[in-house]
């Protein structure tokens, strides 16, 4: 076991026994999902699997033993026709005689060396190249696993960072719509205003009461993709600032677009290697087949069923010899076996191809779009700050009377919308680095 694993697994005993929250960071996180989530676990077994799978195939190439047993008891004896002659008989006639006794037992034991085969060579191979697809198809599942999980991470802190907006926007109110209601006894300001703060509460009740909700879900889902129970309290350590600072750097555009490291490449090459291996072993399905054997056999036949009692003779039999199957008429059928696998290498490097321009266009769509999401989270930043300075001096003004309640209220509503703006800004900048990272597989760093 690792040292993450380790450190992963303790927490989670002491947040059982404490009965106090999981504490993660995104790196720990994904620490705890390469480890535990169900996709990676599944990955795993399909790795053994495939480990096996070589196994078995070489297997086929090593000695083989097996044994049979045959008992039969002849309830009614064969008669067989013998010519007349043999008995004193006149030429012509036939007698009708029986072989054999009623209690028939035949044991028999064959080992078996293969000496040549050609598609027992490429079936291992093929079996060797399959392990390592399974392989490539971990490492993609791992980068996926890291970025299904990040996102999860980042999901739930927006939720609650938009959680805490709404809770301060709405004590503000609270505090507004107390001194507004005493303006109001004191007649110093009409009915109206305070009506449209209690409309404004009541909007933001209703907004924080769904964020809630869908903040919960957040969590939960998180723990799913972790592999950890969905009730399970974690608490995230990393703040979603943090994680802007972190990932908020021009320098990561400056990637070079290297195809080889990629899971998906990675992926396509060995599916050529796999079809250019089929296409050898329809083709060694022509050659003849050669394999060694030697047999040994023991017979009994009784009168009555005493096999069990000493002394009773039994007969043996031995052969040693060679098999050679040689194929050679199959209607055809090795013919198009072989100009359908080659059908499929052509196809396997089709998409090769298509993997790797569709992958260059992924890592230019990244690109983009991280630049795009860097430049909109710094305007977006800037808006936010001049939205929460505007409802600030409102905000004074309303009590100084020289602002109406409806000033109060676009104003409030101005800042809201750029304080969400803001962490959907911030949620998108962290996502298209996860998309960037994706693309140029930078996981394995």
């Amino acid at each position: 076991m690792t040292k993450p694993t380790l450190f992963v697994a303790a927490m989670l005993l002491c947040a059982a026994v404490t009965a106090q929250p999981l504490r993660l960071s995104l790196k720990e996180a994904e620490r705890q999902a390469l480890e535990h989530s169900y996709a990676m676990k599944s990955a795993d077994l399909d790795i053994s699997a495939s480990e096996r799978e070589v196994k078995e195939v070489l297997s086929e190439g090593l000695p083989q033993l097996n044994a049979t047993v045959d008992y039969q008891q002849l309830l009614q004896i064969p008669v067989q026709l013998i010519p007349g002659e043999f008995l004193g008989l006149p030429p012509g006639e036939f007698a009708e005689v029986q072989f054999g006794l009623e209690y028939n037992i035949t044991g028999n034991i064959t080992a078996s060396q293969l000496l040549f085969d050609g598609t027992y060579f490429v079936g291992l191979r093929a079996a060797k190249t399959a392990l390592e697809l399974t392989a490539n198809a971990k490492s993609k599942t791992a980068a996926e696993v890291r970025t299904a999980v990040s996102e999860a991470y980042c999901n739930t802190l927006v939720a609650e960072a938009n959680e805490r907006i709404l809770e301060d926007n709405l004590e503000a109110v609270n505090d507004l719509l107390t001194e507004t209601e005493a303006l109001y006894e004191n007649g110093l300001i009409e009915e109206q205003d305070v009506d449209q703060l209690k409309l404004n509460r009541n909007q933001i009740k209703n907004s924080l009461e769904n964020t809630r909700r869908f903040t919960e879900i957040s969590r939960k889902s998180l723990n799913f993709l972790m592999g950890i129970p969905i009730e399970t309290q974690v608490e995230l350590t990393d703040g979603i600032e943090d994680l802007v600072r972190l990932n908020n750097n021009a320098a990561y555009l400056q990637r070079d677009h290297i195809l080889e490291r990629h899971p998906d490449i990675r992926i396509a090459r060995t599916n050529v290697v796999v079809q250019e291996l089929t296409v050898q072993g329809a083709r060694a399905a022509y050659y003849p087949r050669l394999s060694l054997f030697v047999n040994h056999q023991q017979n009994a036949q009784r009168a009555a069923f005493n096999f069990t009692e000493a002394g009773q003779p039994w007969f043996p039999a031995t052969i040693l010899g060679v098999n050679m199957d040689i194929p050679i008429f199959s209607g055809f059928q090795r013919k198009n076996s072989v100009q359908r696998s080659q059908i499929e290498l052509e196809k396997s490097q089709v998409n090769l191809t298509r993997a790797e321009e569709s992958l260059r266009l992924e890592q230019n769509t990244a690109m983009a779009d991280y630049e795009n999401a860097m430049n909109v989270w710094e305007t977006q930043k800037e808006s936010a700050a001049l939205a929460e300075r505007i409802n600030d001096r409102t905000s004074v003004k309303y009590k100084e009377g020289i602002a109406s309640s409806t000033e109060l209220n676009v104003a409030r509503t101005q800042m809201l919308n750029e304080q969400g703006k803001y962490v959907e800004a911030a949620l998108n900048l962290l996502t298209a680095k996860l998309q960037l990272d994706k693309a140029f597989n930078l996981f394995e760093d």
